[in-house]
């Protein structure tokens, strides 16, 4: 291999961090815009999960919730709580940690997200720059910060974090960095302490411990060589260690039924939310959320590097001078696309409604973007150096605009009415919090048989209140007897005949006892959710009203 002058390899010596820093500076003001906004965008479900379980953890105590994400309300809540122990826990007292630092409110987590992905863009510099050129790492950085699925939803908190810090370790260990540091004992305890506390914070934990445990075995297996004993029982104890400690969590909490883990294994595994799994379908989701996580300009010059620019790269001879550099290939590709391979394809299930699944695809995608670049300008300046540099240029500003609508698009999408956080956050405050609301809909979800059901968690984080069901008149006067429910809600309409016929008829009987309000209905839109015209009776009040 030709050797490269280091000016030559390195022209941002001393300056490297300093743009860095700027990237994080960039990455910060782009995840912070309005960091305070309410739960009814894009995934407002899984969004609204981690602080109300936070809030809860702050709310009632350890003592009340034993330490585990805990489905709860009121005030007092229900004595005996269901617990949701189909994630590992660990994060969700780290999220209550973050929440008791920053206070119960909608940007406390939001503030820990962000601080968790200048973290992961740090050291995912730190392990590029012992790659790649400066430059280049510095190009895959600014596109890890352009990215609407960074933009938008950030990392997966501190899992991220933990993993690349195991890639870190292990690289180093394995002497797969350039003028990367000695291996220590440090690095094998960090390695160790990552692969396991990863696996505590995320299942998605394991698919980054397979990944550099697959790497491994291939790696001694192409050298002929064994194992070492060190490194092998860290790869298999660590990680195994977290997984047992996990499910054993989940089998005593679901009174040792195996059975109920087995089936959520299966569905996520399976089809998903989908009835049945269509391989055609899945692809074109896949290329789907990518389009909109990555940007349709990004993904079509990784993937132009990825084939026809692989012919470049290994056609080129080292032994001649020229402009293109043996260093334009893609490092350890393999290594990093696993984690990727592994999540979306032994879990196939989750990627149907999930943008989210596509994470471990961030670090080979713009990897992958930032040296096509690299490589379209040294064939470039070959023929003019001053047309590379405006074809990057004009490359970099297409690529900036289209990251920013595809964020401005995300932005755009409310899963959840923004008109029912404004009623149900009204109730929240007619309510006192130790009564219920009383309601035609049990406003309880079920993805599947093994999950059970809950409140969603948009309902519960505004409403904060138990829930109970009464259909008919007898139930609603009864229950209105006991004083614990304040008012009644109910639609004026339901997406039946049969049922708007039968509210039509129910809200006449409710209009002659007691006072109504009017909730009219918002129409949504094509990435809006529509909301429903309801009913509002105060149960306390006697004769109709308005």
């Amino acid at each position: 291999m030709k050797n490269i002058n280091p000016k030559e390899k390195d022209t941002l010596n001393g300056y490297f961090w300093v743009f860095g820093g700027l990237l994080c500076i960039l990455l910060i003001s782009i995840m912070a815009r309005d960091i305070n906004r309410h739960f009814t965008g894009l995934h407002s479900w899984s969004e609204a999960h981690g602080p109300w379980h936070a809030r809860v953890q702050l709310k009632y105590g350890f003592g009340y919730t034993k330490g585990l994400f805990t489905w709860a309300v009121g005030d007092p809540p229900t004595e005996n709580p269901s617990r949701y122990l189909d994630h590992p826990q660990l994060t969700g007292l780290i999220n209550a940690a973050f929440m008791a630092a920053f206070g119960i409110n909608r940007w406390a987590l939001r503030a820990e997200n962000t601080i968790a992905t200048v973290v992961i863009l740090l050291l995912l510099l730190k392990i590029l720059r012992r790659l790649l050129d400066d430059k280049t790492a510095l190009l895959a950085g600014l596109f890890f910060c352009l990215f609407p699925l960074i933009g938008y939803f950030g990392i997966y908190m501190w899992l991220y974090p933990l993993s690349f810090c195991s890639i870190w370790c292990y690289l180093v260990l394995i002497k797969a960095l350039k003028d990367g540091p000695e291996p220590g004992a440090i690095h094998k305890w960090g390695l160790a302490a990552g692969l396991f506390f990863g696996l505590q914070m995320s299942w998605e934990g394991l698919f980054f411990a397979l990944a550099i445990g697959v790497h491994y075995i291939f790696r001694c297996i192409r050298r002929r060589q064994f194992p070492e004993t060190t490194m092998l029982a860290i790869l298999v104890v660590a990680p195994l260690s977290s997984l047992i400690l996990n499910f054993a969590i989940m089998a005593i909490g679901h009174g040792w039924d195996f059975q109920r883990v087995l089936e959520l294994y299966k569905w996520r595994a399976g089809s998903g939310e989908m009835q049945q799994h269509d391989w055609g379908k899945w692809f074109a989701q896949l290329w789907g959320h990518a389009v909109t996580n990555f940007s349709l300009p990004i993904l079509i010059i990784a993937i132009a590097y990825l084939t026809f620019g692989q012919l470049v790269v290994f056609m080129v001879d080292t032994t001649k001078k020229t402009q293109i550099k043996a260093e334009r290939r893609f490092p350890h590709f393999w290594f990093f696309i696993m984690p990727a391979i592994f999540q979306l394809f032994l879990l196939k299930g989750c990627l149907w409604k999930h943008q989210t699944w596509e994470r471990p695809l961030i670090l080979p995608i713009a990897v992958a973007a930032a040296l096509g670049i690299m490589l379209l300008a040294d064939i470039l300046t070959k023929a003019r150096p001053l047309l590379a540099k405006i074809v990057t240029a004009i490359i970099m500003v297409i690529i900036t605009v289209s990251c920013a609508k595809g964020l401005n698009y995300y932005y755009s999408i409310h899963h959840f009415s923004p008109e029912k956080v404004k009623l149900f956050t009204m109730f929240n405050e007619l309510i006192p919090p130790d009564k219920m609301l009383l309601s035609f809909e049990g406003l309880k979800v079920q993805q599947h048989k093994a999950k059970g059901s809950h409140y969603r968690p948009e309902i519960a984080w505004y409403l904060d209140r138990e829930v109970v069901v009464a259909r008919t008149l007898t139930e609603i006067e009864e229950q209105a007897k006991t004083g614990k429910f304040p008012y009644y809600l109910m639609p004026r309409t339901y997406y039946d005949r049969e049922t708007s016929a039968y509210l039509a008829k129910l809200s006449n009987e409710l209009q002659q006892r007691y006072k109504m309000t009017y909730i009219p209905p918002d129409p949504g839109g094509p990435d809006q959710a529509p909301m429903l015209p309801y009913l509002i009776f105060d149960l306390s009040s006697k004769g109709p009203g308005s």
